[in-house]
């Protein structure tokens, strides 16, 4: 941290600082989360991000104002532009909202999930995942693979910034991925009951390193070395 610049990032801190940098692609208003998919040499083969299919608006560019008002069918799907129960809820939440935010010329995003979940009638299913409409950060890059095409991946690493879901996990496990490298732990049952199972298990690895601003402040030389030693001669 006295000299930036002398020290060189590890293989590890490298493809974690992509993931870090990808979550910030994120539309989502709830949680963003980058994530890199890499061989067993850490070669980069896949960058994902949670976020809505292509082609769909993401929810930090909706507003509840506009799904009460707009019906646009390209932003607000027909579940939410047609649902009575779902509206009603809706209208709730803006209207408590108006009061509050709107005045200070917020945009009145909301999540889809959490108030879809709001309806359910048992407290089990009000955490529902299925409900959400952005893709996870790891199984958009894994879908990137498929899409695009490219090497195999068993027996490579996945990083990401939030460690994976029950779904993601069992995504990575059944791609043969070795193991999985996190930030920030991400609450369910993933490592218990996914991770921990079963005769080829990936591992489950807590990231340790500079990543974010540490990162650039830890590599980032203010100049190049050659120039700095010739400005000292």
């Amino acid at each position: 941290m006295l000299h930036p610049g002398l020290v060189s990032p590890t293989s590890m801190e490298r493809v974690m600082q992509i993931a870090y940098s990808a979550k910030s692609n994120s539309g989502c208003v709830s949680r963003q989360v980058g994530a890199v998919v890499t061989d067993a040499d850490f070669s980069v083969k896949a960058v994902g991000w949670n976020d809505v299919a292509k082609g769909q608006v993401p929810c930090s560019l909706r507003s509840l104002d506009g799904l009460m008002n707009d019906f646009d069918a390209v932003a607000y799907s027909k579940y939410e532009r047609t649902n009575t129960e779902f509206r009603l809820s809706a209208g709730k939440k803006l209207i408590k909202l108006t009061d509050t935010l709107a005045p200070s010329g917020r945009n009145l995003s909301y999540c889809f999930k959490d108030i879809r979940n709001s309806l359910e009638s048992s407290e089990r299913t009000r955490g529902n995942q299925v409900h959400t409409r952005s893709l996870h950060a790891e199984e958009n890059a894994f879908l990137q693979i498929v899409k695009y095409g490219g090497a195999a991946i068993e027996g490579g690493k996945l990083f990401t910034t939030a460690s994976p879901c029950e779904l993601c996990a069992k995504k990575a496990y059944q791609l043969g991925l070795k193991e999985i490298i996190f930030i920030d732990p991400y609450p369910g049952i993933a490592n218990d009951h996914i991770l921990e199972v079963g005769n080829n298990p990936p591992e489950l690895l807590q990231f340790y390193g500079a990543v974010g601003k540490g990162y650039h402040q830890l590599y980032d030389s203010v100049l190049p070395y050659k120039d700095e030693i010739a400005y000292m001669e």
